[in-house]
């Protein structure tokens, strides 16, 4: 948390394989993100829609942490699961495999639905941040529901603010 919380904020570029990570850690930065569109545009999948799992995700970040022993946030898409009881379940393996922050999507994984509604997103992220109890840093990746807002309706995005 000291990295976040210090005057002049904290710079976290996106690895997207080990030799990235590398580059990165020899670069000087003190902490490295996985996107996960990178991870599955380096497996040649989509991302959003659960082709990649939750197992390669969580290898992933082990192998950056191995790498170059920095912290690693990870971009967990929307949590990999339907209910706040599967985000929470997510937040524990990336607890158990070192993970020093964890974000969660709004996203559906669905593509005709592909925004969750704002209070099932709200109850995801409060489980989220329940399981982490002050062990990891749980934040929301809230972008999408803001493109579709900008498409339709700023007043959702008031409220969410």
């Amino acid at each position: 948390m000291a990295l976040h919380t210090r005057d002049g904020g904290l710079v976290m570029p996106n690895a997207w394989d080990g030799l990235s990570a590398l580059m990165l850690a020899d670069a000087g930065f003190e902490a490295i993100a996985i996107s996960s569109a990178a991870l599955a545009a380096t497996l040649g999948r989509s991302d959003g829609r659960h082709e990649v799992t939750l197992g390669e995700h969580l290898e992933h970040a082990r192998l950056f942490d191995q790498l170059t022993s920095l912290p690693v946030n990870g971009d967990f898409e929307d949590g990999y699961g339907d209910t706040p009881e599967n985000v929470a379940a997510t937040v524990e393996a990336a607890v158990a495999s070192g993970l020093a922050g964890i974000g969660i999507e709004d996203t559906s994984g669905n593509p005709y639905q592909p925004i969750r509604g704002f209070d099932d997103a709200v109850n995801r992220m409060r489980s989220a941040v329940s399981a982490a109890r002050g062990r990891i840093l749980a934040t929301n990746e809230g972008k999408e529901r803001l493109a579709a807002n900008r498409a339709n309706d700023s007043r959702t995005t008031a409220r969410r603010s």
